[in-house]
């Protein structure tokens, strides 16, 4: 089970490892569906090609176990900008309610999540999506979701763009249930480096794994569980009584 999560952690990664930043883009991405521009976040309204579901599932596996997604769970995305990964595990999930959290929520409209998004992913399914999608503005350092009304907060590759991030998580641990999993994909470092080296967005920090999880810890977190590739890092953390 390892080697294959490790397979295929590997072809995910290589596909998230640019997925927030310019070059990326402007070069995997520029073949994709354009829904519309969004100046102010990462990426542009894109949702993804179709697609043998096979070939999906295998490159999102890693994170699908990660998550543990569980039918009638409640889940806030942080940062999702154009919300494609949540509707790509939506493939594969059912019953599931995502609040998809951004700074700018122009991407995902109600319009656009009803009109595009979900029929555009349940063709890929092959049936239609049964997962609620909830838009959720927010600001780097609010979360405008109600206190304990979710299971799982998932941050993706975003966490490094929190200009203040303890103030982020203290959030996250405020909107989950009692017990309810903080899970972050994110690479680390050996010391604490500024994004701005790594993506064309200022602020933030890449961290030390140690660093990191003792400022997650600190804001009322116990870890769960690390899953390592190389310089990349999925954390699973469950809120402490």
């Amino acid at each position: 089970m390892k080697k294959n999560f490790q397979t295929s952690f590997v072809i995910f990664l290589i596909s998230f490892i640019f997925a927030s930043c310019s070059w990326y883009n402007q070069t995997i991405y520029k073949n994709k569906r354009v829904v519309s521009a969004n100046s102010n976040g990462h990426t542009p309204c894109y949702i993804s090609p179709k697609q043998d579901t096979s070939i999906i599932r295998r490159t999102m596996n890693s994170y699908l176990t990660a998550f543990d997604f569980r039918k009638n769970d409640t889940v806030a995305s942080i940062g999702v900008g154009g919300g494609w990964r949540e509707f790509l595990y939506s493939v594969f999930t059912d019953g599931i309610t995502f609040y998809m959290e951004d700074m700018d929520t122009s991407c995902i409209t109600r319009e656009k999540i009803n009109n595009i998004y979900i029929p555009h992913y349940s063709e890929i399914r092959g049936s239609k999506l049964t997962n609620n999608f909830i838009p959720a503005s927010g600001s780097d350092s609010s979360i405008n979701i109600k206190d304990n009304a979710v299971c799982k907060v998932i941050i993706v590759n975003v966490y490094h763009h929190f200009t203040k991030d303890k103030a982020m998580i203290k959030e996250c641990r405020r909107i989950l249930k009692p017990e309810g999993n903080l899970i972050i994909g994110e690479f680390v470092f050996r010391k604490n480096k500024h994004s701005y080296r790594y993506c064309p967005i200022d602020g933030g920090m890449y961290k030390s794994e140690k660093n990191f999880v003792n400022d997650i810890i600190n804001i009322g977190f116990k870890t769960d569980t690390v899953y390592r590739q190389r310089m990349y890092r999925i954390f699973v953390f469950s809120k402490a009584k």
